[in-house]
C-alpha cells in the first residue's frame, strides 16, 4: 500500500470535499488522472518522433499501444 502526504491545505480542503472519507472513490479518481497523464506523455513522445521524421506504421502504433493499455 502507498500512503500519499499532501502538504497543501487548499488542495486537501478540495480534496475532502469532493471525496469526503471515500478513500475508494479517491483512489479511482488517481488512478484515471495517473492513466491519462501517461497516455498524454506517449502522444508528446510520439508527436516528438513524428516531428524528427521517426513515424512508424500505424497498424504497429495501434497494436503496441492497446497491448500497452490492456
Amino acid at each position: 500500500m502507498l500512503n500519499i502526504q499532501i502538504d497543501n491545505p487548499e488542495l486537501e480542503a478540495h480534496i475532502s470535499q469532493y471525496f469526503g472519507n471515500n478513500t475508494e472513490a479517491l483512489a479511482n479518481a488517481f488512478s484515471e488522472f495517473l492513466q491519462q497523464y501517461r497516455v498524454a506523455q506517449d502522444v508528446k513522445i510520439a508527436v516528438d518522433q513524428l516531428e524528427q521524421g521517426e513515424g512508424i506504421d500505424l497498424k504497429q502504433v495501434i497494436a503496441d499501444t492497446r497491448a500497452k493499455y490492456e
